[in-house]
């Protein structure tokens, strides 16, 4: 349950980060921030509705920490136990000459490294494949970049360890350059998923709805979101919902404790 919760956490930076510039050395951006920030630590809880219809924290499920240096660049994110202070992995992140993002090492709690995750640029500086590691020095996947003229992300492929595709995300974005959608296939090239996505005025996603194409009839389900911002126009807390009949049930709930570079 808290590996799927860990990778859920992930795709979900990934799915609203793709707009970005990849040449961008602040990857605070990247991470959808705004100000000098230093420090980002996150908590996740289950929502609890009581018998009285209010929304209560329930168990708590996740805690993570992200630090970025003053240029912007990630330092490191630890995932942390959710109820206790030890660790459970950490990403460390390296940078060149430019300030981009080369290498993430992934250490364990005695901060052995487990994996690898390195980052190739193109000519023009643009982040073009990523490749992971396991522990042994072995590729287990790669990732492929493709942009459009504008420079904006529109497929990302994922190749297993003998290059073969096995799914391929493509990306379309409103007039205003924000992301619209996403479309999924599968290893076979069909089309198993699309995503689409509505934005508040801070540009955070508040309403995302998934077409699951799997089976024989398509099954739509929506996720809605709702923020707290601090004074930086940083999100504070994320309260998330599935709607169902016309009901939004609320599902899990983040909060975030944000330091900022004085």
């Amino acid at each position: 349950m808290k590996k799927r919760i860990f990778l859920s956490v992930l795709l979900v930076v990934a799915m609203f980060s793709v707009s970005v510039a990849q040449t961008s050395q602040r990857e605070s951006v990247q991470d959808g921030l705004t100000g000098n920030v230093k420090k980002v630590a996150a908590t996740l809880y289950e929502a609890v509705v009581d018998r009285d219809g209010d929304m209560q924290y329930g168990e708590q499920l996740e805690r993570t920490e992200t630090l970025y240096n003053e240029k912007g660049q990630r330092r490191s994110m630890t995932f942390l136990n959710a109820d206790e202070s030890d660790i459970l992995f950490r990403s460390r992140y390296k940078h060149d000459g430019f300030g981009l993002m080369t290498l993430e090492h992934i250490v364990d709690n005695h901060e052995q490294i487990i994996g690898r995750t390195y980052y190739v640029y193109d000519k023009n500086l643009t982040l073009s494949e990523s490749y992971v590691e396991d522990a042994e020095r072995q590729i287990e996947h790669r990732v492929i970049y493709k942009y459009d003229g504008s420079g904006r992300l529109v497929e990302r492929s994922y190749n297993d360890a003998k290059n073969n595709v096995y799914r391929r995300e493509v990306y379309s974005y409103d007039f205003d350059g924000a992301l619209h959608r996403t479309s999924v296939y599968d290893r076979s090239k069909t089309k198993i998923l699309d995503h689409h996505y509505e934005y508040d005025a801070h540009q955070q996603p508040i309403n995302v709805t998934t077409y699951d194409y799997t089976d024989e009839d398509a099954e739509v389900s929506t996720t809605l979101y709702q923020y707290k911002y601090d004074s930086k126009g940083n999100w504070i807390q994320r309260t998330q919902y599935v709607l169902e009949k016309d009901n939004a049930i609320p599902t899990f709930i983040t909060n975030r404790k944000i330091e900022y570079f004085e």
